[in-house]
């Protein structure tokens, strides 16, 4: 069988998504040396991979200037975070720990984009891009139509191609072009969504395989009393913004103050590293507020869900039908929520201009409407129909073995 390298930005949405496809492969036979950091040791060596890690700050992507997430007003922001951010800190290292060893493929972060393509060079191996969020048929921030005669537009880009040859000769490979360093390359795309989900899916080749997303238990998930669910309401309400923009006190007391008297009960996931003491006073009766909630599981008894529109949570929200109050608030979370509400699971509401009258009116319409619900039910189906990960380790081993009859 093929020995794989696999190589995934140390994000929580990137390596979740990547986790069953990866433990297939291993049940299937492949030996799989996954690249990522120490963060992620214990989920990683539970599919079966071997890890390599590299040195990478934990919190890099809530406090990296260049790493954190941003709204792109124009594509270059988010190529430069790219190359800046990813390529230039993770490549080298990539490199380093799989030095002098030989691999069949690689399996890359879509988000290193041009990166990838590098490791699969200079390793002189075939690739394949895993793509934890839509494909990108144009890159985030084209539709914000900022003038490129802009002095800092023009200014950004002349750094982020200075930096793209410095990277270039340093690993002695084409420097590419400002468009081809975000582009999807690889003998196959890898997305974890339906092509009923994805926009634009018609201006994608069949070199794109949607799989839905890898749904699998997590064996770190903590205990949660969900017998207390339904002990006073029938319905459960299920907040969450995410591992990295979870930590803003100002929306958790809009949230109690919107929904402190209505008759259902109300899941929050305050995040692990969010200190929660200055609200503990104000938690609502008809709260549950927890560090870390398992996710899976609460979506499979929620009624609606709240949440910043991340790729994977409003996947995994959609895959067991539950429909969406959505609050994007950064990177390809606008584009999400925009999709969500064009199929009618979900309404999307303005970070900037968040009420407790506007954020409850838009609950009480999803719980209220079973119009949501069913066209939540309606995506569910086109993503539990994809495959998941068995279709996608199938299809990238019956790739690789019809290439190489």
């Amino acid at each position: 069988m093929a020995r794989v390298l696999v190589v995934i930005t140390p994000a929580e949405g990137h390596v979740n998504p990547s986790l069953g496809l990866v433990k297939q492969l291993t049940d299937n036979g492949e030996e799989v040396v996954y690249v990522c950091t120490e963060e992620y040791r214990s989920r990683i060596e539970q599919t079966g991979a071997e890890l390599r890690t590299y040195p990478f700050p934990e919190d890099a992507f809530s406090h990296d200037p260049v790493l954190k997430p941003a709204e792109y007003k124009h594509p270059y922001q988010f190529v430069y975070m790219m190359v800046g951010g990813i390529i230039r800190k993770i490549v080298p290292e990539v490199l380093r720990v799989t030095a002098d060893e030989t691999f069949d493929y690689l399996i890359f972060d879509s988000l290193m984009g041009w990166g990838g393509t590098i490791i699969a060079e200079k390793l002189g191996i075939p690739a394949v891009c895993s793509i934890a969020s839509f494909a990108f048929v144009e890159p985030l921030g084209t539709d914000q139509d900022m003038d490129e005669n802009r002095k800092d537009v023009k200014e950004l880009y002349e750094a982020t191609m200075k930096l793209t040859r410095q990277l270039a000769d340093e690993f002695q490979v084409r420097a590419p072009a400002m468009d081809e360093i975000a582009k999807h390359e690889g003998r196959l795309k890898l997305v974890y969504t339906s092509r009923y989900f994805q926009p634009q899916a018609e201006k994608l080749d069949d070199s794109f395989i949607f799989a839905g997303p890898s749904i699998v238990p997590r064996q770190d998930a903590p205990s949660f009393p969900f017998e207390q669910l339904r002990a006073r309401h029938q319905q459960t309400v299920y907040i969450a913004m995410g591992t990295i923009l979870n930590k803003d006190l100002d929306f958790y007391k809009l949230c109690f103050d919107a929904f402190q008297d209505l008759p259902a009960t109300f899941v929050l996931s305050s995040g692990k590293h969010t200190d929660m003491e200055p609200l503990m006073d104000r938690i609502p009766a008809n709260f549950i507020v927890k560090p870390y909630v398992p996710q899976l599981e609460m979506l499979q008894r929620a009624d609606a869900f709240i949440t910043h529109a991340g790729m994977n949570s409003t996947s995994e929200a959609l895959y067991y039908n539950v429909p969406l109050v959505m609050i994007p608030l950064t990177s390809d979370q606008p584009l999400v929520a925009k999709r969500v509400q064009e199929l009618g699971a979900g309404i999307t509401l303005d970070k900037n201009n968040l009420t407790p009258a506007a954020l409850r009116a838009a609950l009480v319409e999803v719980l209220s409407n079973p119009d949501y619900r069913q066209q939540a039910h309606v995506i569910g189906e086109s993503l539990r129909q994809a495959g998941g990960y068995k279709r996608a380790a199938d299809a990238i081993t019956n790739y690789f073995a019809a290439i190489n009859r």
